[in-house]
């Protein structure tokens, strides 16, 4: 194809919708045709109907307009006078000053956010109005509505961790890798992180797998755990329970001594054992109850897998159900 029909191509699509470009780009089509006849293999010997509507050609403006306003939001150092910073974290702690501006790209979007004091932390929202009277264009042009929405959950991400509850409440729905990845390009890594804002310093957990904690939360279950005798689930003294990547042992009085900051997730990251002793101690427990009223029975509580009882000391009887239809629930016979 000769250079003059790529000009002509090219004039096609720079073609405004109004009335006056619609007619000089159908008068550029034939001349495009009569260039082309003879030039193009077949079955493309040429254009026989072409139709170019306006609204196509409009969303391929916004479209374009969008990606150059990302552009530039993406090297703004300024805005309205005021520095444009990164999010960024420092040694896992996040600061945002009251009243600053932040910038954030992910998922295909970029936008500028200003923090605002609020009575559980801060609140971050996008500088709207400031980013269209900088870029000289409405706030249509710069975003779509499906980027206002990702804006929107970027808003909440980083407004709900400023304060005590993290995500829990929040409008939105995350992934845990969408979460992990959110908090990787801040220089969050799992563990313990915190957050800083408006005069209060708050901190959160991030495990592995993108669930977030907070504070209370975990160091709740620590506590409860810490307070547990483990010699009433059958643990003796100097056996050890693996919780993460450590193991701690039970002490003379029945318990393990946890850091401060120890993360403890009863079904996350501590030994299966535990769990299983708990459980076999809590059946125990209700069948010397039941036992107690039913004298001239002997009381059963089954499960899918396994049938509990107590023997004749009065110890847990654990046998394998055999029977595949039997549901969890309590039974008796007769003795």
């Amino acid at each position: 194809m000769k250079m003059q029909h790529f000009s002509l191509m090219r004039s096609l699509f720079n073609n405004g919708s109004s009335k006056t470009n619609m007619l000089s780009t159908m008068k550029q089509l034939s001349q495009y045709n009569q260039l082309s006849k003879g030039t193009m293999k077949k079955p493309y010997e040429k254009l026989d109907t072409v139709e170019i509507s306006p609204s196509s050609l409009q969303k391929q403006v916004a479209s374009k307009q969008r990606i150059t306003s990302r552009q530039a939001i993406q090297s703004l150092t300024h805005l309205q006078g005021k520095e444009v910073k990164e999010i960024k974290a420092k040694n896992n702690v996040l600061e945002f000053d009251d009243g600053a501006l932040y910038r954030f790209s992910f998922n295909g979007v970029s936008t500028v956010m200003q923090s605002f004091y609020h009575g559980s932390g801060s609140i971050l929202g996008t500088a709207f109005t400031e980013l269209g009277e900088r870029l000289g264009v409405d706030t249509g042009a710069i975003y779509s509505q499906q980027d206002v929405t990702k804006i929107n959950k970027i808003e909440d991400f980083f407004s709900g961790f400023t304060g005590r509850s993290g995500l829990i409440g929040s409008r939105h729905s995350y992934s845990g890798e969408e979460v992990l990845d959110m908090f990787k390009s801040v220089g969050i890594e799992p563990g313990w992180f915190t957050v800083k804002s408006s005069g209060q310093t708050v901190r959160h957990y991030l495990r592995e797998d993108g669930r977030t904690f907070s504070e209370k939360q975990v160091l709740g279950s620590r506590n409860t755990f810490m307070s547990h005798n483990l010699f009433d689930i059958g643990y003796k003294q100097g056996e050890k329970i693996t919780i993460g990547d450590t193991d701690y042992e039970v002490d003379e009085t029945g318990h393990i001594n946890l850091p401060p900051d120890a993360a403890v997730f009863l079904t996350h990251n501590v030994d299966p054992m535990y769990t299983k002793r708990k459980q076999l101690a809590t059946i125990k427990d209700q069948l010397i109850k039941t036992q107690a009223t039913r004298p001239e029975e002997q009381v059963f509580f089954s499960t899918p897998t396994h049938d509990y009882t107590l023997d004749g000391n009065g110890e847990l009887l654990e046998t394998k159900n055999l029977n595949s239809n039997r549901q969890t629930g309590w039974w008796t016979t007769k003795l």
